[in-house]
């Protein structure tokens, strides 16, 4: 485990939250990232492979045009 490099006080732990992006008066919700949290202070951080298919999520779902769109992470996807 990793300790938290912010707070010191805490194990990183594997979790899943909600990711949210806004651009253009559009809001895309992600629910079920997978994120590191740490328990003391609520830090969460996300792996670059995370990072960088949450950018292609966000992308797809604020170009839909919908002014609200929503994903799971789970849910599948077009390659």
């Amino acid at each position: 485990m990793i300790r938290c490099d912010v707070c010191d006080n805490g194990e990183r732990v594997s979790a899943t939250r909600s990711r949210i992006a806004e651009r253009d008066g559009r809001t895309a919700v992600v629910l079920g990232v997978p994120v590191e949290e740490c328990p003391a202070c609520g830090l969460t951080w996300l792996t670059m492979d995370v990072a960088k298919q949450l950018d292609v999520l966000f992308d797809q779902l604020l170009a839909s045009g919908a002014e609200l769109a929503q994903a799971h992470w789970d849910a599948p996807r077009a390659a």
